[in-house]
This record gives C-alpha cells, structure tokens and sequence, in this order.
C-alpha cells in the first residue's frame, strides 16, 4: 500500500508539472536570498572565481545547497541567466 502510495504521488508531481516553479523570479530570489551573504560587487570585482557561464551556473548551484533551497534546474538556470544577463556578459 505505501509503494502504491509513493507511486500515486511520483505520478502526480509529473502530471502536475512540477519539475520548475512556475512562479520562480530570479530577480527576486537574489535580492532575498543572495544579497544576505554579499553585495554585487562579489560579481564585479577583478579577482572574481566566476570566469564562463558553466562555472556561473556551478557557484550558483554551490550557493543553492550551501543555503538549503533546494531549486529545480529550471530555477538554476534562470538564476544564472539573470547573474548573467546583469553582471558577468559571458556568451552564450
């Protein structure tokens, strides 16, 4: 009964879509998230760790566990994107 349980409900979180969080702004998730361990001047600075865009998505998905969110890959990138789009202007 618990396995069929289990199965009902991995049926359901696919059937729902719930692969990414529909709702997930990236802009959003930085100021409230992000900007508590540092200031954009981490992105900026001359000596910055971050140098291509996997290993954005890299410090990015290190920061994400550091901090327990827990964010679907869809989130991840979004997030990378928008550090991308807004600080570091590595081609894509």
């Amino acid at each position: 009964m618990k396995l069929q349980l289990s199965f009902v409900t991995l049926i359901l979180l696919f059937a729902t879509g719930a692969s990414a969080s529909e709702d997930f702004q990236a802009e959003k998730f930085h100021q409230t998230s992000c900007t508590g361990c540092h200031d954009s001047s981490v992105y900026t600075r001359k000596k910055r760790r971050v140098n291509s865009l996997p290993r954005l998505e890299s410090q990015v998905r290190m920061c994400d566990a550091n901090l327990g969110k827990k964010l679907f890959d869809d989130d991840i990138h979004s997030l990378t994107n928008y550090l991308n789009d807004n600080y570091y202007h590595f081609g894509k």
